[in-house]
């Protein structure tokens, strides 16, 4: 096996694979990548950790002079791609699987193992679902929502991120039963092909970095597995099983009060005011009045904090105290100029959500001693 590569577009098509290789895998070969040079001089590289795999390829800045098969160590590789000079690098292969690697500078003589030892991948089977969409539209929908999906491992369903296909649309969900984001899109599928599945926290992560650009991309989806192709690449994850929690009971049909106020004011409003916030309990109060948006923080060590927006209302004052996070991570991954405040009294949850966007984020107040 020989192929040459130009390091730059070399060096990005590792990227793709790098982050799944386990730091203590349980098995040896899982620290590698498999390397698939062919005779129309593509090079495709697979890495896996068992639970999820990423298959990417390249065909221009390649020339394939032998084709084979064989696994060579990821981080290892990259290494000596970072310290090479821009230019050509060329990787030949003998039988027992050892790599002699030539850069523009150095020399190497890398171990590999046998490509038959590597896991085997299960491509999509006919009967498999399929569902189309654009890839930029996918991966702002993990963005708007998934920062509250739950970190408790002991509650794993909610560590993940729900997809459900249904009435001509997909609906994603995260929550942590302290706060709840929800963000549909309209895609078109055959009815029968409805269907939900959870996205496991780590996969989430990765698409939401493999997936730049622009473009069609298609979701496979059977049993506890899914696929997702678009260009050259492939990725291939296990689903979290079990059903998940029956997030439309939480989500309130009515409120008293809706507020429009400028979420960037808002951002930075919050961000001044809770430096002053108690370290342990995270709080801000948010005050509504006519015409003025008031918060405060304070510490019974260090002091407060007081902070005034102007907004345009003249309803019924209504004040409650939130996790200033929990509002942050909300409006930091929106993109609109202004959002959407829907207010009822005593403790009932607030809704945030943007005109114009199908959106919403639902919050608990907090109940701190001085409230009770």
């Amino acid at each position: 096996m020989k192929f040459t590569v130009i390091r730059s577009r070399f060096l990005e098509l590792m990227a793709n694979v790098q982050s799944l290789v386990p730091v203590k895998p349980s098995l040896q070969i899982l620290m590698n990548a498999m390397f698939d040079a062919t005779e129309d001089n593509t090079l495709t590289l697979t890495a896996t950790d068992l639970d999820m795999t990423v298959r990417a390829s390249m065909s221009t800045d390649v020339k394939v002079d032998e084709p084979g098969r064989t696994t060579l160590p990821v981080r290892r590789i990259i290494e000596i791609l970072r310290m090479a000079p821009e230019g050509e690098v060329t990787f030949e292969i003998d039988h027992d699987n050892i790599a002699r690697v030539v850069t523009c500078a150095a020399k190497y003589r890398v171990i590999g193992l046998d490509v038959r030892e590597y896991p085997a991948i299960a491509e999509p089977e006919e009967e498999t679902r399929a569902f189309t969409m654009d890839r930029a539209v996918f991966r702002e929908m993990l963005r708007k929502i998934s920062y509250a999906a739950s970190t408790d491992e002991t509650r794993r369903m909610l560590t993940g991120v729900l997809m459900k296909f249904a009435d001509s649309k997909l609906t994603m969900v995260a929550t942590d039963s302290k706060r709840l984001a929800l963000v549909e899109q309209e895609i078109e599928f055959p009815e029968e092909n409805a269907c939900e599945m959870i996205l496991p926290p780590k996969a989430v992560s990765e698409l939401s970095r493999l997936l730049s650009g622009e473009g069609p991309m298609t979701i496979y989806a059977q049993g506890n597995k899914l696929m997702i192709a678009c260009d050259s690449l492939r990725f291939y994850s296990k689903l979290i099983e079990g059903t998940y929690a029956k997030y439309q009971t939480v989500i309130p049909t009515m409120c008293e009060e809706r507020v429009s106020v400028g979420r960037e004011e808002l951002i930075s409003s919050i961000q001044r005011v809770s430096i002053m916030s108690n370290n342990k309990i995270l709080a801000v109060r948010l005050n509504w009045t006519e015409g003025a948006l008031n918060l405060m923080s304070s510490n019974v060590e260090t002091g407060e904090a007081n902070d005034v927006i102007p907004i345009k209302y003249s309803g019924e004052e209504f004040c409650a105290t939130y996790n200033p996070t929990y509002i942050l991570e909300c409006l930091k991954n929106l993109d609109s100029d202004e959002v959407i405040f829907e207010l009822s009294k005593g403790h009932a949850p607030t809704v945030i959500k943007c005109e114009g966007l199908p959106f919403l984020y639902v919050i608990m107040p907090l109940r701190l001693p001085s409230q009770a």
